[in-house]
């Protein structure tokens, strides 16, 4: 875990004070992600800066620190996240200065004069942006599945980038303002909508394995990396071995480690696979009290399992009054209301490891998205066996998430129509952003098509709240089903072979037929479980209190008697944590700058708009 941030002037020169206090800035917002930070680096040239924060977890010496140059000084490079390795290494370009794979991943960058050849190969978790002083040209780039954050903005003539959207914020070359048809939209489909847009206006994400160019004044993003769908034999043994691969590769850590065990397939087998390594880890299980929720069995085949393998297991309790405490807070950290208990789960869960001063956390995460969620039920498609140009697109856009959770679509169709967001226009967009990337496997297959969608979609929203919560805690957490090997054999194996749909048939049965030696029967047999919506009385009293006494969002008119009659837990926490949300952009706005005014520019330039698609 680290944070990088920087500033790419598109228009001509920039005074090198400015360029270095606000670098300095960038890194002083970004503190909680890393153990220290370097100086920030400023082009000769006056129109690049690069910064980082480093939370250090191979090679703790000072000789890792960042920005890094190659021995020849011709590239600058940050570097967020871990890289283990590459699936195609080269000889080392130069002898190696360090441990640490930012000196691995600088090498293999200034290897390729082409990013993509670059980045295919590498096998890992990151967020990259380099400057090449030769050609002047910069490159930022994201992880094949989006594990590591990178957001950017256009702003007075350059384009600003960070690990995070707060970062941005701080400047001040940011203004904190949300667009009332992106905030229905995003609340509409709730955690699906990950994509190149935020919650923010004039705010964005760079997607998972992709890169960005800027040849100074052009900018141009490019895809790197797609999975094969072309069906084919997969054994349980290839899958194995390739397990066994991913969890070797992220294994080497100097710093003490710890893991999440929740008593199900995935973090179970990582667990074990660990140990059998001789890996040293802590686990954690998350148990929620009050009656709030949850996966109420977890703690019990947690137990099961950490007694099997000698592990020592903390059990954190979440109650009533710490998950309604955290709703006011988790919005400043995510950048968005809150639209899933796991959420208030997670941080809970990765503040008690860190108070164990563990640094580096495993989990599983990824694994459903890979080899779950079979027959259709989970994609967006109402029909995976219709030919695949007359998909529903009435059931996608007006049916499907109301369907699944009527109130919230009640909720959220009230709060458009006091907005004034033309509903019409919100579901166009739903239809035409979900099958973007549904479209873009080439296959005629809709449910690897479907599957593609839940790795460039939901895959990627739970990325970006782990890397939001556990970075509060400067923890890395290491997903480590999401490795390209796995993936590429996760797309060539047939759909069918992963769940059957046969009368007791296992959720996940090839996966856990290749994994059946790491975990116990009853772990194996066990019912895929997700988040229950919470009842305690109490709890929604509590979350109606904080919602009222918020006020409501944007400024809109009190809730219908019978809509707010209707309200349960998870519509509550949404309405009270978007006001939070808000007044907190509503302080970026208010509030005196305490560094942002020195780099307003004299002269307002005009924004140069968003970068080409090639």
């Amino acid at each position: 875990m680290c944070g990088i941030a920087g500033f790419i002037s598109l228009d001509g020169r920039r005074d090198p004070g400015w360029l270095d206090a606000l670098g300095r800035t960038m890194t002083a917002a970004m503190a909680h992600r890393g153990e220290g930070a370097g100086a920030p680096y400023v082009s000769s040239c006056g129109t690049v800066m690069l910064c980082a924060t480093r939370l250090a977890v191979r090679d703790r010496s000072d000789a890792g620190a960042q920005p890094m140059t190659d021995p020849g000084g011709r590239v600058v490079l940050v570097h967020n996240g871990e890289v283990y390795g590459s699936r195609a290494p080269g000889a080392p370009l130069w002898p190696r200065r360090t441990t640490c794979d930012t000196e691995f991943a600088l090498q293999q960058v200034c290897r390729e004069s082409d990013p993509a050849a670059a980045l295919r190969p590498l096998s890992g978790m990151f967020a990259l942006a380099w400057h090449d002083t030769a050609t002047g040209r910069v490159v930022l780039a994201r992880d094949h599945f989006g594990v590591k954050p990178l957001f950017y903005a256009f702003t007075h003539g350059g384009l600003l980038f960070a690990s995070e959207q707060g970062v941005l914020l701080r400047t001040g070359l940011v203004t904190p303002e949300v667009d009332p048809e992106e905030y229905v939209l995003r609340s509409w489909i709730r955690m699906d909508a990950a994509d190149d847009h935020t919650w923010l206006r004039g705010v964005r994400s760079l997607q998972p394995a992709e890169y960005l160019v800027v040849d100074r004044p052009d900018t141009r993003t490019h895809r790197y990396w797609m999975p094969t769908p072309v069906d084919g034999l997969v054994s349980p043994e290839e899958i194995r071995d390739a397990f066994d691969r991913a969890v070797a590769e992220r294994a080497v850590s100097d710093v003490p480690r710890a893991a999440v065990i929740s008593g199900g397939v995935d973090s179970t087998a990582v667990v074990s696979a660990l140990t059998r390594a001789g890996v040293p880890v802590d686990g954690y299980v998350l148990r929620y009290q009050d009656g709030i929720g949850g996966s109420g069995d977890d703690v019990a085949y947690a137990a099961e399992v950490a007694a099997g393998l000698g592990v020592p297991l903390t059990v954190c309790d979440l109650g009533r009054e710490a998950a309604a405490d955290l709703v006011p807070v988790l919005p400043t950290r995510l950048m968005r209301p809150l639209l899933h208990g796991a959420e208030l789960a997670m941080h809970h869960l990765y503040g008690t490891v860190a108070a164990d001063r563990n640094v580096v956390v495993y989990s599983g995460h990824g694994a459903d998205e890979l080899w779950g969620y079979q027959a259709g039920r989970y994609f967006p498609v109402v029909d995976p066996y219709a030919p695949t140009h007359i998909h529903g697109r009435h059931y996608l856009t007006h049916r499907l998430h109301a369907d699944e959770r009527p109130v919230w679509a009640r909720l959220v169709g009230w709060m458009a129509h006091e907005l004034g967001v033309d509903m019409s226009a919100v579901t166009d967009q739903v239809w035409a952003r979900t099958m973007d990337e549904y479209r873009a496997l080439k296959t005629a297959s809709p449910l690897k098509r479907g599957r593609h969608h839940l790795l460039r979609r939901f895959l990627v929203y739970v990325n970006d709240m782990v890397d939001a919560t556990s970075s509060t805690f400067t923890l890395e957490d290491r997903p480590v089903f999401q490795d390209v090997a796995l993936a590429e054999l996760a797309f060539r194996c047939p759909e069918h072979l992963k769940d059957t749909g046969e009368p007791g048939s296992s959720h996940k049965g090839l996966l856990k037929e290749a994994l059946a030696d790491l975990m116990p029967e009853s772990v194996r047999h066990r019912r895929k479980q997700g988040f229950p919506t919470p009842t305690d009385p109490g709890y929604l009293r509590r979350l109606t209190e904080l919602a009222d006494g918020f006020g409501a969002p944007f400024g809109l008119p009190p809730l219908p008697a019978g809509l707010r009659a209707e309200l349960g837990v998870g519509e509550w926490m949404f309405l009270a944590s978007t006001s939070a949300w808000l007044d907190h952009l509503a302080e970026f706005r208010t509030h005196p700058r305490s560094h942002g005014e020195q780099f307003r520019p004299a002269v307002a330039l005009a924004d140069p708009g968003q970068p080409r698609r090639p």
